[in-house]
C-alpha cells in the first residue's frame, strides 16, 4: 500500500504525546498551532520527510487586509517573524491567514493584494508559504445556484496573483454526517478549484484541515460537534479512506491534515489522539517518501525554460513559408523581415537553403537566393 497522505492537525503539544503518535504514525503532513523548537526538531529527526506546516495564531478581528493590503500583510509577516526564526529549518512551511471570508470581487483582489505581498516577503526571507486556507464550502467559485437560476459569482479569477507569489495553496474540506456528502461542493472541492485556476497559479495543495464536522449542516445546531456524534471509530476510518484514496489519485495534493490530533468542540469530539485503528492506518506504508512539492516536474521545468526566451514567430499559412516548405528550403530562421526597394514594400525571410523574398501583393511572383 503507498503512504497515506493523511496527517494530523495539532493545536497544543499539552495532553497529547505527540512524539509517540509520531513513532507510530510517521504522517505524510502534520500542521501545527504550538511552535516548541525541541518537540517539532524531534519530530523531524523521527520522521524527516513528514512535512510540517506552521500556523501562527492570529483572532479573526486581528486578520485584517481590507484597508492597506500590502501594509497589513508586512504587519503579518513581521509579527510572525520571531517564530519563523526560531522554527527555520524545522518547519517546511507556514499558512497565512485562516478562514477568510470574501462577500465580493473587490475582497478577493484585496485578499490577492494581501498574499502576493506576504508571499513575497517570505520568499525573500527563504522561507515557505501557504496561501489562503478557506473554509470549506469557501469562497464562492461559480457553482450553479441552488435555485437553477444562474450561477454564483466565481472568486478564484481574482485570487491568481496571490498564489503565484506563494508557495502552496491551503484549503479546508469538512462535510457531515458522512464525508461523501455534497462532495464536489464540500469535500474535493480542491478538484474544482484548480480547474479554474490558471496553470501559473497552480500550486502543491495542503488541505489544512479536514474531517467531519457538524457546522457544515443548516441550521447551526451541530455547530462545533465532530465525528463522534456522527459514527464510530470503525465508520470514521472507513470515511478517511475513502478520501484518502481520492486525495492520493491527485498527484498535486501534498497531503490533508484531520482536525484534530486534541480534544476539541463539544465533548472533545474532533479528537483522534486515542483513535488507534486511525493511526495504524494512516502508519500503513512506512515513512513518507521525500518529496519537494515546490520543485516542478522535468516537463515544468522545460516549459518553464522554453518561456522565458523569445519564441520565433511561425506562422505557417504565410506566402514566403508556403513557398519554402514546397521548395524544400527546410527550416525558417528569421521572422518575416518587412523593407522597402525603390518605393515598393517587400518581404523577406530566411531559411536554411535561401532567401526567400516577394513585393508585396506579387504572391504569385516569390523568388529565392540560394544559400
Amino acid at each position: 500500500m503507498s503512504k497515506s497522505k493523511l496527517g494530523v492537525y495539532v493545536i497544543s503539544l499539552g495532553g497529547v504525546d505527540v512524539l509517540e503518535y509520531v513513532r507510530r504514525a510517521m504522517p505524510r503532513v502534520i500542521l501545527s498551532m504550538d511552535h516548541n523548537l525541541e518537540t517539532w526538531r524531534q519530530v523531524k529527526q523521527l520522521s524527516p520527510n513528514t512535512f510540517l506546516l506552521g500556523r501562527y495564531y492570529l483572532d479573526d478581528g486581528e486578520q485584517i487586509y481590507l484597508d492597506q493590503p500590502e501594509l497589513r500583510a508586512t504587519q503579518f509577516f513581521n509579527r510572525m517573524k520571531p517564530e519563523m526564526e526560531k522554527m527555520r529549518g524545522v518547519y517546511d512551511a507556514w499558512m497565512g491567514y485562516n478562514e477568510t471570508v470574501i462577500h465580493s470581487a473587490v475582497e478577493a483582489r484585496r485578499l490577492s493584494r494581501f498574499y502576493a505581498q506576504w508571499g513575497n516577503l517570505m520568499r525573500d526571507a527563504n522561507l515557505k508559504s501557504a496561501a489562503y486556507s478557506f473554509a470549506t464550502g469557501n469562497p464562492s467559485a461559480g457553482f450553479p445556484n441552488p435555485d437553477g437560476n444562474g450561477s454564483e459569482p466565481n472568486y478564484w479569477q481574482f485570487l491568481a496573483d496571490g498564489l503565484r507569489a506563494c508557495d502552496y495553496l491551503s484549503l479546508h474540506e469538512y462535510s457531515a454526517p458522512h464525508l461523501q456528502d455534497l462532495q464536489g461542493f464540500l469535500c474535493l472541492r480542491y478538484r474544482h478549484v484548480w480547474n479554474l485556476l490558471p496553470e501559473d497559479a497552480r500550486k502543491p495543495l495542503i488541505i489544512t484541515e479536514c474531517g467531519i464536522d457538524g457546522g457544515v449542516l443548516p441550521g447551526g445546531a451541530m455547530a462545533q460537534k465532530g465525528w463522534t456524534f456522527f459514527t464510530n471509530q470503525d465508520g470514521y476510518l472507513s470515511e478517511l479512506q475513502w478520501y484518502d484514496t481520492e486525495l492520493r489519485a491527485d498527484d498535486y495534493v501534498l497531503g490533508a491534515t484531520i482536525f484534530s490530533l486534541n480534544p476539541w468542540g463539544i465533548q472533545g469530539s474532533f479528537a483522534i489522539d486515542r483513535a488507534e485503528k486511525i493511526r495504524d492506518y494512516i502508519a500503513q506504508g512506512g515513512a513518507p517518501p521525500p518529496i519537494n512539492p515546490s520543485q516542478p516536474s522535468l516537463e515544468q521545468a522545460v516549459e518553464q525554460t522554453a518561456r522565458s526566451v523569445s519564441w520565433m514567430p511561425v506562422n505557417n499559412t504565410a506566402a514566403l513559408w508556403q513557398y519554402a516548405k514546397q521548395n524544400g528550403l527546410q527550416d525558417q530562421q528569421t521572422d518575416e523581415i518587412h523593407f522597402t526597394y525603390n518605393g515598393a514594400d517587400y518581404i523577406a525571410q530566411v531559411f536554411n537553403l535561401g532567401i526567400v523574398y516577394v513585393k508585396v501583393g506579387d504572391w504569385g511572383n516569390i523568388k529565392v537566393i540560394p544559400k
